[in-house]
C-alpha cells in the first residue's frame, strides 16, 4: 500500500456518504504542553508562526491570528490531521455532510475509537496563556503555554 494512501486511510474516512476527517486542535497542544509543537518568528515579516514537528498537522498558524481567535466564543477550532494523531494528541472526527438514511450511516465505527479518549477541552483554559522560551537544536524557539 502507497504511503499517501495509508495516511489518508488512517485520517479520513470515506466509507459512506458522511465523509469524515480527524481534525486536531492546537489549543489542546498548547494545554497538555505537547514536546512537538514549536513556534518561530519570520526574520523578514516579524510574525511569529507555530505549527508540530511530527506534522500531524501541516501547517504552521500565525500566532497572532490564533490568539485573536481563541478570544471568541468559537476559538480557533481544529486543523485536518496530516497523519494519525500521536497518543497525547487532542483531536476531534468531523463530519462533511449530515444526512438521514443508510447512505449515511456509518460503516467503520473503529475510524472514531481513538477521538474517544479523553482529550482537555480547548474552552476550559484561559486565553491569557504565558510564553516560555526554549532552546531545541541550538534554535531559540518561544512557546505558548
Amino acid at each position: 500500500m502507497a504511503v499517501r494512501a495509508k495516511t489518508k486511510e488512517q485520517t479520513e474516512c470515506r466509507q459512506c456518504c458522511a465523509f469524515c476527517d480527524k481534525t486536531v486542535h492546537p489549543r489542546g497542544c498548547i494545554e497538555v504542553d505537547c514536546q512537538f509543537l514549536y513556534t518561530y518568528e519570520d526574520e523578514k515579516s516579524g510574525r511569529r508562526y507555530m505549527g508540530c514537528l511530527q506534522k500531524v498537522f501541516g501547517v504552521e498558524i500565525d500566532v497572532d491570528l490564533f490568539q485573536k481567535a481563541e478570544r471568541t466564543r468559537a476559538g480557533y477550532g481544529g486543523v485536518k490531521a496530516m497523519r494519525e494523531p500521536l497518543p497525547m494528541c487532542p483531536f476531534t472526527v468531523e463530519r462533511s455532510y449530515e444526512g438521514d438514511g443508510p447512505a449515511f450511516d456509518c460503516v467503520n465505527p473503529r475510524f472514531f475509537d481513538a477521538a474517544a479518549l479523553p482529550s482537555a477541552s480547548a474552552r476550559e483554559m484561559s486565553s491569557s496563556a504565558p510564553v516560555r522560551s526554549n532552546t531545541r537544536a541550538g534554535v531559540p524557539v518561544r512557546r505558548n503555554l
